[in-house]
């Protein structure tokens, strides 16, 4: 709920503007310098309203150069009272003399900033959560200047809608969350908390290690114990996730089970007694390692499963046995705690079909206590048609798993930014009333607008989209910009798809950039030089780039490269794979081969692979870049062709071609191919046809396929008959990675 008196404009923070003498006319604003403000917490006041205070002197300091202390002393002329009413006397007066104050929701906040007689502004929470909640409000309705602070007058309160406002930090792959300075961690952490956000939860994944006592064990708990401190530090709740059977890298191998897609193959049976009793004892020894854990999650896959008879189909079977013996184990320890059973990629593994049915039938049946609501979530924007029709809704409600950070990038973040606000709608609209609230998946910083909008989604679910992006835009860009810092992200949206530097959808890459460069030059420094405007700003150069040099040549690359070193240093991302691809080397120009560089038309090309043609005649081969090659659209035709202007009329002794192969074998193999030559690409002569090619599905090898030309020409044409490929949504589809041509 949000209610609002004084006609204030709560979104930028900015008064009406109506005429002074008007007596409804709201107060002016507090304009604020040197020695004229102070911070007061309560008597008794808890870690997180101490914590929110200092983020808030912090975050002024920064901003505008102002010391604001902290503190009951009369430093300053204007006193803001901040914390909960059990751990302040003045607030607990204040509370009974404001009605609405007092009629808060779960963790809910007011805010009052118009001085009373005793010049004392107002930051009220209903709990140490609504505290950092209320100043994280408060600091995005400031305005800021070098040495001055303005504050607005108004008079709020709020509450959020949904209970569960949580994010998922996946803490591995030497990602941020796994190797960056633990305060920048920290201050993603507190960030969300002051977006409204209330829990954190990771995975203390086993089955890199040894056992709890190897050192990189310790080392890696450690890093997540302080995720925990300072998760709980500013009243946000911390819990664990575990994949049911998960198990350490040295598992003894008889207590192993029957290999499921994707597992690690370390995991253990739960159907074998000494195997569920070991999953138990080293889950067990996990839980006792965090001082504190509020919930659980249940997890049956990427990862983890058993296909053996005994265990399957495993989200209905195997699964259950291990989970309930999980929440067995944490409500020993935390009585009230919730356990949340995860239902990723349920009825989708190979083998596993049923596993939606298996386990709502055993949800109508037993009625099972042992766990509290169903951890729901895919990939993209659909929402597993199952989960819609469970049984009980009231008892299992329903929390989500969204995925903001790999969609459509490959690498995912090695771009910068990825703003995707359409696709982040569309999937809260389709939630619509069943969602509790959940935690997005998170790999890193670089989908921090994917963050806030999820997290204001659950604050305030019917909240408009582009009011959530302009609240971003005006606190970390500047209120000046908030509207064109909307359209950017929306026009960085329409360009998002990206494969190892290609980017098929570059339309309005020149309108992006231009609009970053404007930006960019009206920000203030603060904003100008911070890791978020940075990501924006770079993904918007790259699309630039990409859209305008390519990435293939000296030049291009020189100008992608200083980018991607930015990007990586930002994530310090030295050592994984979740940053810039390495840029592709083509081979030197090769005498031999007549072809490369050469021009390339198609007769087609598929719409999501537009200007895919050059992959064709530049020397990047299928084991440098398995993403680098040519896609017809099969759409528009059965057959395809493709044509190659080698400059001049030349004496053509052979055409050599590199097909495509994916998971070990080819693949959009065409049956036949028929060759032609030209002198001036309009008036063509036949230079033969040929019916050897690679057999689909055959186990794969980069090894180019050569044909006999003996023909004289400028232009070669190289014909695909139809595709071997049949029997999925890509049948029909024809593809080649590499095109060469010897001559005499």
């Amino acid at each position: 709920m949000i209610r609002t008196w004084l006609g204030v404009s709560l979104l930028l923070g900015v008064p009406l503007a109506v005429p002074a003498q008007d007596p409804a006319a709201p107060a002016a604003p507090l304009v604020l310098r040197a020695g004229d403000l102070r911070v007061v917490l309560g008597e008794t006041a808890s870690a997180a309203e101490r914590r929110a205070a200092a983020l808030l002197v912090a975050e002024v300091q920064r901003r505008t150069g102002l010391e604001v202390p902290i503190g009951a002393a009369p430093a300053g002329r204007i006193a803001l009272l901040v914390g909960t009413a059990d751990s302040s006397v003045a607030l607990r007066a204040f509370r009974a003399d404001h009605p609405e104050a007092g009629e808060l929701g779960a963790d809910g906040y007011h805010i009052a900033t118009q001085p009373d007689q005793e010049q004392r502004l107002f930051v009220l929470g209903q709990s140490p959560s609504g505290v950092v909640a209320g100043v994280g409000r408060l600091l995005r309705t400031l305005r800021y200047a070098a040495g001055e602070l303005t504050i607005p007058a108004l008079t709020l309160s709020a509450a959020p809608r949904l209970p569960v406002r949580g994010i998922y930090f996946a803490t591995h792959f030497y990602n941020f969350y796994h190797v960056a300075p633990l305060a920048e961690v920290d201050q993603v952490i507190e960030e969300f908390a002051l977006w409204g956000g209330n829990s954190l939860c990771v995975w203390f994944d086993m089955h890199h290690f040894t056992s709890l006592s190897d050192p990189q064990a310790q080392a890696h708990l450690e890093r997540l114990q302080h995720f925990a401190a300072t998760a709980h530090g500013v009243g946000m709740q911390f819990g664990l996730t575990f994949i049911a059977n998960e198990a350490y890298a040295e598992s003894p191998a008889a207590l192993r089970p029957k290999p499921s897609p994707g597992s690690y193959g370390v995991e253990l049976c739960p159907s074998i007694p000494a195997g569920l009793a070991l999953i138990g004892k080293w889950q067990a020894e996990v839980l006792d390692a965090f001082p504190r854990v509020d919930f659980i999650w249940a997890w049956p896959y990427d990862q983890g499963g058993c296909a053996c008879e005994r265990c399957t189909p495993w989200g209905a079977n195997g699964f259950l046995v291990a989970s309930e013996q999980l929440a067995r184990l944490f409500h020993e320890r935390v009585p009230a705690g919730k356990v949340w059973l995860s239902t990723w990629l349920l009825d989708f593994m190979a083998g596993n079909s049923g596993e939606y049915a298996g386990l709502f039938r055993y949800i109508g049946e037993k009625r099972p206590a042992w766990f509290q609501g169903i951890l729901a979530g895919t990939h993209g924007d659909t929402i597993p048609a199952p989960l819609l029709e469970r049984p009980q809704p009231e008892r299992y409600p329903l929390t989500w798993f969204p995925e903001i950070s790999m969609w459509g990038m490959e690498p995912w973040g090695g771009y910068g930014a990825n703003p995707l606000p359409t696709l982040c709608t569309r999937l809260r609209e389709r939630l619509g009333a069943q969602t509790q609230g959940g935690w997005p998946y998170s790999e890193g910083i670089y989908e921090d607008l994917n963050k806030f909008l999820w997290c204001q989604f659950y604050v305030s679910p019917e909240r408009a989209t582009d009011d959530i992006l302009a609240d971003y835009a005006s606190y970390y860009l500047s209120p000046a910009v908030a509207a064109d810092g909307v359209r950017l992200f929306h026009l960085l949206e329409q360009t998002h798809l990206h494969t190892n530097w290609r980017a098929p959808r570059l339309g309005v890459a020149e309108e992006a950039w231009a609009l970053a460069q404007s930006l960019d030059g009206r920000l203030p420094g603060w904003a100008r030089s911070s890791w978020r405007w940075r990501l924006i700003y770079i993904r918007a150069a790259l699309d630039h780039i990409l859209k305008t040099q390519g990435y293939r040549t000296a030049a291009a690359q020189a100008a992608l490269q200083p980018l991607a070193a930015e990007i990586t240093a930002i994530y310090h991302a030295q050592k994984t794979f979740i940053r810039p691809p390495d840029l592709p080397a083509p081979r030197p120009a090769s005498a031999d081969n007549l072809a490369q560089g050469c021009p390339v038309r198609a007769s087609s090309t598929h719409p999501e692979y537009s200007g895919c043609e050059p992959a064709l005649t530049d020397g990047v081969y299928a084991q440098e870049d398995g993403e680098n090659f040519w896609v017809h659209d099969v759409r528009k035709e059965p057959t395809a062709w493709v044509v190659i202007d080698l400059g001049k009329p030349l004496a053509l002794k052979e055409v050599r071609l590199q097909y495509r192969g994916l998971y070990g074998t080819f693949w959009f193999i065409p049956t036949t191919l028929s060759f032609a030559v030209s002198a001036d690409g309009e008036t063509w002569e036949e230079a033969g046809s040929s019916e050897v090619v690679p057999k689909e599905g055959a186990s794969y090898s980069p090894a180019f396929w050569d044909y006999r030309l003996g023909k004289n020409g400028r232009f070669l044409r190289v014909s695909l008959g139809t595709s071997q490929h049949v029997g999925d949504a890509f049948a029909g589809t024809l593809e080649l990675v590499e095109v060469e041509v010897r001559g005499w």
